[in-house]
């Protein structure tokens, strides 16, 4: 059975990037009526930063080399540990369970939102880091897909590409989990043209944008 796990982290309701990874997520489900559908939203149920009993988990795990999950599930000791890691291990299995995982992240300030920022942290674990000299991890394999959302042009070519501090980081920081091989960015640019007066010359551009992202969150969920 199918699974696919659905994360936004905008805190508007109506955002672009929720309507683009819900257009995603809504082809999905009627493609796959027997599949599983998980949905978290990190803005309406904050996941908390990660925190000093957390990283003391982990640098246990990276001093005794530990990449078995089984271990590493029980590896908290203090009670601080065992409540942090309690936070994060729910996290973990979501993901080892997904076959397709959709993201919901806007671009805030040229890189990603805190709320994306704090969830991934805290999955970022050594058993799922794919090992030096090794082809694969635990979550190898699985389809990954952005739906981003983003004020601006931030394209090749465009004035502002090396402000692009999203893509990449995403690129790289999914890459340490082996999430980048199927990895497929949805973005809808220019959104700011709809408010921002001196941006309303740039209207047609950010709806054909948007179209764009649309019609590839449909095009994509049916190809899973």
């Amino acid at each position: 059975m199918p699974t696919l796990l659905h994360i936004d982290s905008s805190p508007r309701p109506d955002s672009v990037s929720r309507q683009v990874s819900a257009e995603f997520a809504r082809t999905w489900r009627k493609g796959n009526p027997e599949g599983r559908y998980v949905y978290r939203d990190l803005a309406a149920d904050h996941v908390p930063h990660i925190d000093a009993a957390q990283i003391a988990v982990m640098h246990r795990l990276e001093t005794e080399g530990i990449r078995d999950l089984g271990t590493a599930r029980d590896a908290a000791r203090t009670p601080e540990e065992r409540t942090s890691w309690a936070v994060t291990w729910p996290l973990v299995e979501e993901l080892l369970a997904a076959d397709t995982i959709l993201l919901g992240v806007p671009m805030y300030n040229f890189s990603v939102p805190s709320t994306f920022k704090a969830w991934f942290d805290r999955i970022m674990i050594a058993p799922l880091i794919v090992a030096q000299g090794a082809d694969r991890g635990p979550l190898s394999g699985k389809k990954v897909v952005v739906a981003s959302a983003r004020g601006g042009a931030y394209g090749p070519g465009t004035p502002r590409h090396d402000f692009d501090h999203q893509e990449p980081y995403l690129r790289a920081a999914l890459s340490m989990v082996g999430l980048s091989t199927d990895l497929i960015f949805l973005h809808a640019e220019m959104t700011k043209a709809s408010h921002v007066p001196r941006l309303a010359q740039f209207k047609d551009m950010a709806a054909a944008s948007y179209e764009s992202a649309m019609d590839g969150a449909r095009s994509h969920a049916t190809l899973t």
